[in-house]
C-alpha cells in the first residue's frame, strides 16, 4: 500500500480532483501491470517445470543402459520394461523388471 502525504497549505476542490484522478490512472496502470507479471511468472515457472521433467528423463535415460545389464546379469530378470509410472506405497518406479521363469 502506498501512502501519499501531501503538505499543502490550501487546495482547490478542483486540484484535488485532479489529483484524485491521476491517481486513480496511475493505480490502474499498476494493476495492469502486476496482472502481466503475474503472467509472465506463471509461463516462466511451467518452463522451469518443464525442464526439470526433461532432465529427469535425459538422465534415466543415461542410467537405463547400466540398469538393465545389472538386472539381467545379477537378477536373471527376462522382462525389462523402462518408462513404466507406478506409484506403489508412496514412490515411484521408473523401470519394472521380471522374469516368469524358476527365479525366486
Amino acid at each position: 500500500m502506498l501512502l501519499i502525504v501531501l503538505m499543502v497549505e490550501k487546495m482547490t476542490d478542483d486540484e484535488l480532483k485532479d489529483l484524485v484522478a491521476s491517481l486513480a490512472v496511475s493505480q490502474k496502470k499498476t494493476d495492469t501491470q502486476i496482472k502481466e507479471t503475474c503472467k509472465q511468472i506463471k509461463k516462466l515457472g511451467n518452463k522451469i517445470g518443464g525442464l526439470g521433467i526433461k532432465f529427469g528423463s535425459y538422465t534415466e535415460g543415461l542410467a537405463l543402459p547400466s540398469m538393465q545389464s545389472i538386472l539381467q546379469d545379477r537378477f536373471n530378470m527376462e522382462t525389462i520394461i523402462p518408462s513404466v509410472r507406478v506409484k506403489r506405497n508412496g514412490k515411484e518406479i521408473d523401470v519394472l523388471a521380471f522374469a516368469n521363469g524358476t527365479i525366486n
